[in-house]
């Protein structure tokens, strides 16, 4: 079964995670435990979902588990914004925008048969939506700056991870049929399955990060 670049990612991340444990116990961080292990889990089996069906005709793919990581990604990254924002407004958006986002998800499950190009448009609607969340965060941030270095602030990492992740694989899925017939390949992968690897690497990256962090922070 290949190993990508994306579940190696996952794993090291979810090591400096349990790792860290004492220090995230305590803190909204402390649930990145079990969500990175779904994640670890549900791409392992995605991969071996695509290798071990290979030769069948299966026209969802492994789709429908990949609709499972989104739904459980949003509710994950809509809880860190909500613990972020402190306005009430900002919060009630992210409960709203969630709620939307993970029903349609849901009905693409239960109710379609092929879901493969909806699940695109849906990743780049969810991709936009935590793009612009995270923009405000950093609006917020900055006009609110105190004493204390931003890149010192845990929330500011998994903001930074959440914006570049997210952008970038909404962008990449509204061009994915264009990157899809491009045929460009680099180290004997296709664009458009290198792009969310790399981004996933970033993501995970910027998760280590705040580990750190919070473990730093807990040590003061």
């Amino acid at each position: 079964m290949p190993i990508s670049l994306s579940v190696i990612s996952e794993f090291t991340s979810l090591l400096v995670a349990i790792f860290s444990y004492k220090k995230l116990r305590g803190t909204w961080y402390v649930y990145a435990i079990p969500f990175l292990f779904f994640v670890l889990y549900a791409e392992a089996g995605a991969i071996y979902h695509i290798v071990a069906f290979s030769g069948t005709y299966n026209p969802r793919g492994n789709t429908h588990i990949y609709l499972w990581v989104s739904i459980i990604e949003t509710i994950f990254y809509s809880r860190f914004f909500w613990e972020a924002f402190k306005s009430k407004v900002l919060k009630k958006t992210t409960e709203s925008m969630a709620i939307v986002i993970i029903a349609s998800y849901l009905f693409l499950f239960f109710f379609s048969y092929v879901f493969v190009e909806p699940y695109f448009y849906l990743m780049a609607l969810n991709g936009f939506c935590f793009t612009i969340l995270s923009c405000i965060y950093f609006y917020r941030l900055f006009i609110n700056a105190e004493e204390e270095n931003a890149l010192s602030l845990p929330d500011f990492w998994m903001a930074v991870g959440i914006f570049t992740f997210f952008s970038g694989i909404g962008l990449s899925f509204v061009l994915h049929k264009t990157l899809e017939h491009a045929n460009i390949k680099l180290m004997g992968l296709y664009l458009y399955n290198i792009i969310p690897q790399v981004l996933s690497i970033i993501l995970y990256g910027c998760f280590i990060t705040a580990f750190i962090l919070c473990r730093k922070r807990k040590t003061i």
